[in-house]
């Protein structure tokens, strides 16, 4: 039996972000985003934990925001002492926990926790699990749920789950990494979680062999690995010379701290509309520079995509920034980025991770001319 069947990974579940204002959080999710705040830590979690945790959901994505409330020293608070703003740990939702467990510790997994049972307060059950990761301090969790419609144990809900769909958002398509060597971190997905490659690209920004002279840019090498069952995807980066130290992989790393979740991509529905939407709401995305769109269609061309073929047009698209990429025939793919967060408040402490939305028509890949256009733009 393949590995990705015996871990049992039914998808993302959720992801932990741990934040010094909640309230600066509490107001790009609900008022900028759009999303509902669906659950909350209870008195008595939030007592033992030393932390306020709320639950941001819109469409089958939870993003768990937790501050310390200072009392005791939580993880939140010790992990922020060590980084700004960030992703803490990604939760798993899998068929069998004891599955999950006896895979991953049979494959050197490390557990932070043993495998837990807790009664939910709907009559259902929860078993879950805590291990370390090769991607600095992010842990993953591995959850299972019995006949529960709770978030976690100790969570009550603020909503029901169906106020936080019909916003646009389906769900996390990929969660990308930067460390400044990628091999410990694809080998630790590999070896232990029996993830596979499934694609990779290598560049710099600009043609460094056609300008020697050249003292900045960015380089990277990049693979993807991915859960077929699930399909999950991590891309992972890591810096390329000549300008390791001062490319934009190596900068995240020096502001996370360490290496660390440097964006989640969520699947949309219509990115036009959503994009349209969330500009008028004051989300802030990535300006993509005006060459990108003159060399747009050329570029679909060799990778086998008539523009002209297509439901989204290069004129669209370009007012919005949002950027296209493709495979044959007629294949494509739709992104864009948000800018990060220390740069959207002008405060380091808040950290370099940020948002991608995508709309996938037809492309399972990873646009590489994309890639090359968002470090671009960012430079």
């Amino acid at each position: 039996m393949a590995a990705s069947e015996q871990i049992g990974i039914k998808g993302l579940h959720s992801f932990h972000y741990y934040v010094h204002d909640f309230e600066r959080s509490r107001q790009f999710y609900e008022d900028r985003f759009g999303w509902v705040a669906t659950h909350r830590s209870g008195d008595a979690l939030s007592e033992r934990s030393g932390q306020q945790c709320t639950v941001f959901q819109a469409g089958g994505v939870r993003a768990a925001v937790s501050a310390p409330d200072g009392i005791g020293s939580p993880r939140s608070a010790r992990w922020l002492k060590r980084h700004p703003d960030g992703i803490g740990s990604l939760t798993f939702e899998v068929e069998d926990a004891q599955k999950a467990w006896d895979f991953l510790t049979a494959r050197d997994a490390t557990p932070i926790t043993r495998l837990e049972t807790f009664d939910a307060s709907d009559g259902g059950q929860f078993r879950q699990f805590l291990i370390t990761t090769a991607i600095g301090d992010v842990a993953f969790r591995f959850v299972e749920r019995r006949d529960t419609a709770q978030f976690a144990p100790g969570f009550e809900a603020l909503q029901d789950e169906s106020a936080a769909q019909g916003l646009g958002f389906r769900r996390v398509d990929h969660v990308t990494c930067n460390a400044q060597t990628m091999a410990s971190v694809k080998l630790w997905l590999e070896h232990v979680l029996g993830m596979e490659q499934c694609w990779e690209i290598e560049f710099h920004t600009e043609d460094v062999a056609r300008e020697e002279a050249r003292d900045f840019g960015t380089g990277l090498r990049s693979v993807v690995m991915w859960d077929p069952r699930s399909g999950l995807k991590f891309p992972i980066n890591e810096p390329l010379a000549p300008f390791f130290k001062d490319g934009q992989i190596n900068r995240f790393i020096e502001d996370n701290a360490g290496a660390g979740v440097q964006h989640v991509a969520l699947e949309v529905d219509d990115i036009v509309h959503s994009v349209q939407h969330l500009r008028h709401r004051g989300v802030r995305f990535l300006k993509t520079p005006k060459v990108y769109y003159e060399m747009a269609a050329p570029r679909l061309r060799e990778q086998g995509v008539e523009p002209s073929a297509l439901a989204h047009s290069l004129e669209l698209l370009e007012p919005l920034g949002i950027l296209i990429d493709g495979s044959p025939v007629n294949n494509y793919l739709i992104q864009i980025f948000l800018e990060d967060a220390m740069t959207l408040y002008d405060e380091p402490s808040a950290g370099p991770f940020f948002y991608e939305l995508i709309q996938r028509c037809g492309d399972q890949g990873f646009g590489g001319g994309n890639f090359r256009a968002l470090f671009e733009a960012i430079e």
